[in-house]
């Protein structure tokens, strides 16, 4: 846990929005399928291009962890009322997508994900990120207080210790999943990102905004599970919805 926090540099947002939603599919692929998948979800793409749809759609391959070989596809920057004008619309969608990708898909997952921005490290927007490392935070039903707590403490040592930032994002399971759950989403404009901003663990980083670590050890009680995935970025297959005037 140490290791993957001080990589995540967090800081309180200023920007973003105070509602923050995005739908999240997850696809499985049929083994030996992924080349037809792939050119299903370009198709799909070009008709969310030709509908105009003023959604965008970011594609990201999984590239580590249990859904290796499967495709996150998300769409973000929404409100909860903006999904009620959807389901005509939706209606379309869907049987598009069935007939481009319905034969190389062994499965999907949907989820809605609200965004943390009281967590959340945002520094100035940037490029596109190549990559996005997600790590998946299964709380204790009676912890979540004390890891909300603990993040933020997390930021505010970080803060103190002036520590390098990497732009990062904390969500929450709203719908879709196993609950409670945290979600810390980090961008990574390439594979040397991984290694982080600084050589201090956690640990130190608390020891020296604070004297001690008793912050992390609320956090770390909070939850009985995490996991990791590596996510690349697909450009080829995203649509990127038309700027609003």
């Amino acid at each position: 846990l140490a290791v993957l926090y001080f990589a995540t540099n967090l800081a309180v947002a200023q920007s973003a929005p105070p509602e923050m939603v995005c739908e999240v599919h997850v696809n499985k692929v049929k083994p030996g399928m992924t080349a037809q998948y792939e050119e299903g979800r370009a198709k799909h793409m070009a008709w969310h291009k030709s509908q105009n749809d003023s959604w965008s759609w970011n594609t990201w391959e999984i590239t580590t962890g249990e859904d290796t070989g499967s495709y996150l596809v998300t769409s973000c920057g929404h409100t909860w009322k903006d999904f009620d004008s959807r389901d005509k619309f939706n209606v379309a969608d869907g049987a598009n997508a069935n007939s481009t990708m319905g034969a190389s898909l062994a499965g999907e997952t949907m989820a809605y994900y609200t965004l943390r921005s009281e967590l959340s490290a945002t520094p100035k927007p940037g490029q596109q990120p190549i990559y996005l490392s997600v790590i998946f935070f299964q709380l204790k039903p009676e912890g979540f207080t004390d890891f909300t707590n603990g993040v933020k403490q997390v930021n505010e040592a970080v803060t103190k210790t002036k520590t390098p930032r990497l732009t990062s994002y904390w969500y929450s399971l709203a719908n879709g999943g196993t609950g409670p759950e945290m979600v810390l989403v980090q961008e990574r404009n390439s594979m040397a990102d991984m290694a982080g901003t600084t050589p201090k663990t956690l640990d130190e980083i608390m020891k020296e905004a604070y004297g001690d670590e008793t912050a992390l050890t609320s956090l770390r009680k909070a939850y009985y599970r995490s996991r990791s995935e590596l996510l690349h970025y697909r450009s080829d297959l995203s649509y990127t919805a038309p700027a609003s005037k």
